[in-house]
This record gives structure tokens, C-alpha cells and sequence, in this order.
């Protein structure tokens, strides 16, 4: 706990894109410890672009045993680029989208604030559930630009 104080501590000391870079290399992905990157990183704001990268970097590793990767980014990301990052961490997983679903669907359910967000919402987990997932023909995710 101490040491996650001291990071916390560090990270918000840190401009954001450098906050963000520090998160992935003390916390990468392959190590056994990823998973404490979780707990430090709702502690601070992050520019939007930060969130992208942070997101795009460890839901990577995706299908996760439990919802708190999602919900850690969901506690700081808008549900439209929350949804356009799962995208893009399932596009090479075709096999983990129930499962993914299965996390995904209630958070994003809990999140929703306007109609344009229960549409999204609605639509994702559609594509989700269905053998769909927005990609296109060469298996690429579509993305929102932010």
C-alpha cells in the first residue's frame, strides 16, 4: 500500500502524457503486477488522449477475470471511446466476445445518461452478442475520432 501511495503520488505530480508513460513501464502488461495499475490509475485525471493510450494499452490483455479494468476506464472515459477501445482490444479475439460481453454489458447499462447513450450502448452490445463486431472485412477495428 505504501508503494501505491508513492506512485500515486508520483503520478500526479506528472504531466498527464508523462503520467500515462510512467503507468506502462512500471506496470506493463507482461508483468505479474499489471493489475496494480488499476487501483493508482482512477486516482488522477488524464487528457483525453492519455485515456486512448492507457486503454488501448492494457485492455490488450483482455478478456479479463472480473469488470474492474472496465470500470476503471469507464470511471473516466466517455462510453463512446470506452466502446470504440473494447472494440478494437476484441477485433483479434472473436472467440472472448461473450465472455467480454458478459463484464461489458452491465457497466455500460449503469453508465448510460442520454438517449445517444443508450443507443451506443444498445448497438455495442448488439454487435457483441451477434457474430458482428463493426470490423471491417481485413479485421481491423473502426475507431471514433476524439
Amino acid at each position: 500500500m505504501n508503494n501505491q501511495i508513492q506512485i500515486e503520488a508520483k503520478l500526479k505530480g506528472l504531466a498527464s502524457e508523462d503520467a500515462a508513460s510512467f503507468l506502462m513501464e512500471t506496470f506493463p502488461i507482461e508483468a505479474a503486477n499489471y493489475s496494480d495499475a488499476f487501483q493508482v490509475m482512477a486516482h488522477r485525471s488524464w487528457k483525453k488522449t492519455d485515456q486512448l493510450r492507457l486503454a488501448r494499452f492494457y485492455l490488450k490483455k483482455s478478456p479479463f477475470v472480473s469488470a474492474k479494468p472496465y470500470e476503471v476506464f469507464a470511471s473516466f472515459m466517455s462510453l463512446a471511446a470506452l466502446i470504440s477501445v473494447v472494440k478494437e482490444a476484441i477485433s483479434n479475439k472473436p472467440n472472448d466476445r461473450q465472455f467480454i460481453a458478459y463484464h461489458v454489458a452491465p457497466l455500460l447499462k449503469k453508465s448510460i445518461r442520454t438517449e445517444k447513450d443508450r443507443d451506443l450502448v444498445a448497438r455495442f452490445i448488439t454487435e457483441l452478442k451477434s457474430s458482428q463486431t463493426g470490423l471491417d472485412p481485413t479485421n481491423q477495428a473502426r475507431t471514433i475520432d476524439f
